[in-house]
């Protein structure tokens, strides 16, 4: 039985420049998601495949649904990061914040909820990538 990774908080003292960090990292990699998304749909859209495989339409479209899912979530958690980011930017002369601190635990919440979306987005792809792998053997 395979172990499925889960978000760990550690909770200790952070810093402002710390939790500014860790945010600004995510918002690349959100950019990037997005043009991997539109790019993944493209491809299962343009339909390169033999159409003699049995519900091949069907799994597709549920890829693309799936995909359109994936986005609206990408697009409300990036919009969530942008917010924070900006929120704790605004406080920037707080220094020290102790692990219940508010914007420590909104930190923990958002951080997790960025882990499992990367966790269940990493799947989705990999689910895709192998049928259509599948398909062009």
């Amino acid at each position: 039985m395979e172990a499925k990774p889960v978000y760990k908080s550690f909770s200790r003292d952070r810093t402002i420049e710390e939790l500014l960090y860790h945010t600004s990292l995510w918002i690349p990699e959100f950019d990037f998601i997005q043009v991997e998304l539109a790019f993944i749909k493209r491809l299962i859209k343009a339909y390169p495949f033999s159409s003699t495989i049995p519900n091949l339409y069907e799994r597709l479209q549920l890829f693309i649904l799936e995909l359109d899912n994936f986005e609206k979530e990408k697009n409300n958690i990036a919009e969530k990061i942008k917010n924070y980011h900006h929120k704790i930017s605004e406080n920037s002369e707080i220094n020290t914040l102790e692990s219940g601190h508010f914007y420590v635990l909104e930190y923990e919440k958002l951080a997790e909820e960025v882990f499992m979306y990367l966790i269940h987005y990493k799947n989705l792809k990999i689910q895709i990538f192998e049928y259509i792998n599948g398909l062009i053997n």
